[in-house]
């Protein structure tokens, strides 16, 4: 019985190896990710559910990277400030050179400025999509690039403080941080990830990042296309969105941002308190993992 039993764990360990190899990206655990994350609650600096966030990406990120740090800044707020910290972890590669850059925002909005009710507004949001979606997608690529190790260094970059508000000038803080003090192994080329789990996922291509990244646009466009996510990633124009990646492009890099800004009917779950789990899928954020991960294999 004990050898039998051996065998048919044996055989159930060769056959997830297989699948899992088949489809290395698991949106199941994705989605856990982004579940977990909101689980901690608003993740709004000098928050609890911020800290308790932070640990959490720190520790996931640890025994997949080469490195993990904390680059650690304060924004002044009245007599107060902000402490914040973008996560950067570096994936090594079967090469020493060239490389990639993987972003996503970690924080969420501290008011839901578009709720209806104005009492409603005051409460921060669940933040599944704006915040939790990206950077769920981005802890599975680093879980797949741990096991099968992409041809050049790829570093990730989860900003801080980029949706606090409410207008611009508290606005992607992470990436001003970060683009004022650019690690000098920084890759000039990238991927920032936004609001990319909804259900009904429409990523067109955004304009400033035509402008500025049109030669890795249409590289993640005809690889959408190759992998049957021609739906999801349609080859037409978008609107200019202000993200993260506008600090990035000031400072020379190539960064695209993957971006449905179209969240809910009429856009009306953006900056609200339906920003929750369930108007989010696994799907999707296979279909942008897959994408992603395939764009890193191809670099050379």
């Amino acid at each position: 019985m004990l050898g039998s039993g051996l065998a048919a764990a044996a055989g159930s360990a060769r056959s997830f190896q297989q699948a899992d190899a088949a489809r290395p990206f698991d949106k199941q655990r994705a989605f856990q990710h982004l579940e977990k994350q909101v689980g901690f609650g608003p993740r709004v600096p000098n928050q609890p559910g911020h800290r308790a966030c932070r640990d959490y990406l720190v520790e996931t990120l640890r025994p997949l990277a080469s490195r993990v740090e904390l680059q650690e800044f304060t924004f002044p707020l009245g007599g107060d400030s902000l402490s914040m910290a973008n996560v950067i972890a570096r994936i090594a590669s079967r090469r020493d050179r060239g490389g990639v850059l993987l972003c996503a925002h970690w924080d969420t909005r501290p008011t839901a400025d578009y709720e209806r009710d104005r009492e409603r507004r005051r409460m921060p949001i669940p933040g599944a999509n704006d915040g939790a979606s990206g950077v769920a997608v981005l802890l599975e690529v680093a879980r797949v690039l741990k096991r099968t190790p992409p041809p050049v260094p790829v570093m990730i970059v989860f900003f801080d403080g980029e949706d606090y508000g409410p207008g611009l000038d508290r606005m992607f803080l992470g990436s001003r941080y970060f683009a004022a003090n650019l690690p000098r192994d920084v890759p000039r080329q990238g991927i920032l990830l936004d609001m990319v789990g909804d259900k009904d996922l429409r990523i067109p291509q955004e304009a400033n990042s035509r402008a500025a990244a049109g030669a890795v646009l249409r590289e993640v466009y005809a690889i959408a296309s190759r992998l049957g996510y021609g739906a999801q990633f349609p080859a037409r124009p978008g609107q200019a969105i202000e993200d993260d990646h506008i600090p990035l492009h000031e400072r020379g890099l190539q960064v695209i941002d993957l971006i449905d800004f179209n969240y809910g009917p009429g856009h009306s779950w953006w900056h609200t308190l339906q920003d929750t789990p369930d108007k989010c899928s696994p799907e999707s954020l296979k279909a942008v993992g897959d994408v992603v991960l395939e764009w890193v294999r191809t670099r050379r």
